[in-house]
């Protein structure tokens, strides 16, 4: 199954923990989510992608998942999500993909457009922390 990650998972610590292992760098294929824009979520550091018909949402299509992989992706994001197909460009070619969609009825946008490198410099390091303590139970991951 591919996916279309758009925010905290596009940081290879995060999705290493959620998965319980490192991803090849290979495995994440530069994508754009057409017809989206990306938003943080009220009260919230993460983002979630809302519709917006002139907008689009740079992300990365992520292949090879298992269905242990799957689950855990499934976990890690929670009730406030559903998986949808969307089309996103990627290599020049519209293909598609599951994404997580945020549930309007568990969670908002804020006013306020997220950014991956902003949410890595201010938010990263709290944010992680608080995921290894969740994941405290899961075997490491192998960092090679």
């Amino acid at each position: 199954m591919r996916f279309f990650f758009y925010g905290t998972l596009l940081d290879r610590d995060v999705t290493a923990l959620v998965l319980g292992r490192r991803l090849p760098p290979q495995a994440f294929m530069p994508a754009i989510l057409l017809g989206h824009e990306r938003r943080k979520a009220k009260g919230a550091s993460y983002p979630v992608v809302v519709p917006d018909p002139r907008g689009e949402v740079a992300g990365a299509v992520v292949g090879g998942l298992s269905p242990r992989d799957v689950a855990c992706l499934v976990a890690y994001e929670g009730p406030g999500y559903r998986i949808v197909p969307l089309r996103v460009r990627a290599q020049g070619a519209l293909v598609t993909v599951a994404v997580f969609e945020p549930l309007v009825s568990r969670l908002q946008p804020s006013g306020d457009l997220w950014d991956l490198a902003l949410w890595q410099r201010h938010h990263k390091r709290a944010f992680v922390e608080r995921l290894r303590r969740a994941f405290s139970a899961r075997p490491a991951y192998s960092r090679r």
